[in-house]
């Protein structure tokens, strides 16, 4: 006698709805962060583009004194746009509301044990709380403290 076809896995047991909703509150935080950093990104690079037009035309007219002072504002944009990376910050949200999104989607299919789900949520939290995109700085990429010494352990050298 053969056995019966076994049907698709099981369902998980179902997922706390406190669980449940604390990894929506997790996806709209990341989504919100996405969208305020893809604004000023946009809003950087539009003003970017727009002072240097400005700028072009100001040498057209010879308004030395004027684009003098643009050139000022352009260097204030660019000094901007690499202490605050709302670019990567944009690309890292965006990801992180995405892996969030699949996580509820599996959620409410049941395709996780609630033990994976909250190892899966607390995994996206240290990644939210370790790995934003750091703004520049006039520093080397060095750490000051570092005097050459071999990185020893699991954790691999930061920079």
């Amino acid at each position: 006698m053969t056995p019966a076809p076994q049907s698709a896995l099981a369902p998980a047991p179902p997922i706390a709805d406190e669980l449940f909703q604390e990894i929506q509150e997790f996806r709209q935080r990341c989504d919100s962060l996405y969208h305020f950093n893809s604004k000023w990104d946009s809003v950087l690079n539009v003003v970017g583009i727009g002072v240097s037009l400005v700028i072009v035309a100001c040498g057209v007219y010879r308004w030395s004194e004027a684009a003098a002072i643009l050139g000022g504002v352009m260097t204030a944009i660019v000094s901007l746009q690499r202490a605050f990376p709302f670019t990567q910050r944009w690309q890292f949200y965006r990801l992180l509301r995405s892996q969030t999104e699949n996580l509820l989607t599996e959620v409410k299919n049941g395709a996780v044990q609630p033990a994976q789900a909250i190892g899966i949520l607390k995994s996206l939290r240290l990644d939210y709380a370790q790995q934003i995109p750091r703004g520049s700085s006039v520093r080397p990429e060095s750490d000051p403290t570092d005097h050459g010494a071999p990185h020893t352990g699991d954790v691999p050298p930061s920079g």
